[in-house]
């Protein structure tokens, strides 16, 4: 697949470790998604950077924008990514949040689905 980079923006940072070998269930499934699109190389940043529940008022617009300028392959994680970034007018494509409590990704058709239309969207 040839495409540009790939910026993968994020909600929060996770309160459970993800060096070596303690990645969290959430890290071990948006990995398995990447490995599946071949993509080997991406950035991850978050709306915002610390753990809290997510409300827009604590997302920096600014810098989220400025982040997104340098990517043309932008994937968002969840529906509060994707709502942020349609606020400043940020092309991307939506995956379902991989947080193992996402009971739609128990649905391997839906995964599969979904990971077909990312694969259209970074072509």
């Amino acid at each position: 697949m040839a495409m540009g980079p790939i910026l993968i923006v994020g909600m929060c940072p996770s309160h459970k470790p993800t060096l070596g070998n303690k990645q969290n269930a959430t890290f071990r499934k948006l990995e398995s998604w990447m490995d599946r699109l071949n993509i080997t190389h991406f950035s991850f940043i978050n709306t915002f950077d610390y753990h809290d529940k997510p409300k827009m008022s604590n997302v920096n617009f600014k810098s989220l924008q400025d982040a997104c300028m340098e990517y043309n392959n932008i994937l968002a994680l969840g529906l509060f990514v994707s709502r942020a970034l349609d606020r400043i007018d940020v092309k991307h494509y939506t995956l379902p949040h991989p947080s193992p409590l996402n009971r739609l990704l128990n649905d391997k058709q839906y995964e599969n689905f979904i990971i077909q239309g990312c694969k259209d969207y970074l072509l």
